[in-house]
């Protein structure tokens, strides 16, 4: 890890912690933005949007939204095992990626985290997922143990019928999905824009003034 992605993360880290002691922390689960993003760990699409939008995004918005990721994508279950797009290696990093998520439940912050390290190194060898366990404090012999065995087997079955049951797919690659609701409409609007979408679905949860500060993190192109 060099330098400046060493202070990134700390500067961030340390923005977490000051924003989690404002008021803004006690905001109700029930009236935050749910945004859920269906992707791939060797979709294109999936580590372009999760990199350059999403991770940058997300300490500005973290107290107003439940974020969840879901690693499946265009997969299917079969008698013997999961089909991905890409091939077996694409379905071995979901894999992994839900045996982490796992280990950090309802903990954004830390997928984001982890996300930032395997989907940098995704062009790698798929010994790269497992050694970012290790990154955001996890044994990776368990993660390793958990991608190989029925557990990791049973997360990419419950990720499939999320998928599909939330998506209708899924069509596309990623899919968002707010406030547990899918419509086409949405899907075009966030591929061409997030931000924009994102800030009026912040807006209509009466969250009226953090599309400054998303516009100000675009801008001036904030790492997190």
């Amino acid at each position: 890890m060099n330098m400046k992605t060493y202070f990134a993360i700390l500067v961030c880290a340390m923005s977490i912690a000051v924003i989690n002691a404002t008021t803004d922390d006690q905001i109700p689960l029930q009236k935050k933005l749910f945004v859920s993003i269906y992707y791939s760990a060797r979709s294109t699409a999936s580590i372009h949007f999760i990199l350059t939008k999403l991770k940058p995004l997300y300490c500005s918005i973290q107290n107003y939204v439940f974020l969840d990721l879901v690693p499946f994508g265009h997969a299917y279950s079969t008698n013997f095992g999961f089909y991905c797009t890409n091939g077996h290696i694409e379905c071995r990093a979901n894999t992994i990626h839900n045996c982490v998520f796992d280990q950090f439940p309802h903990n954004s912050t830390a997928h984001l985290e982890y996300l930032g390290c395997a989907l940098h190194h995704a062009d790698n060898t798929i010994h790269f997922e497992e050694k970012c366990a290790g990154y955001v404090g996890l044994s990776i012999d368990e993660v390793h143990m958990c991608a190989t065995t029925r557990k990791g087997y049973l997360l990419m079955l419950t990720a499939e019928i999320d998928t599909k049951d939330k998506t209708h797919g899924p069509r596309f690659v990623p899919s968002y999905v707010f406030d547990d609701f899918y419509n086409d409409r949405d899907q075009r609007l966030a591929q061409e824009d997030f931000e924009a979408i994102l800030c009026q679905k912040l807006i209509d949860h009466g969250f009226t003034n953090v599309c400054k500060t998303i516009n100000s993190v675009l801008r001036v192109n904030k790492v997190c």
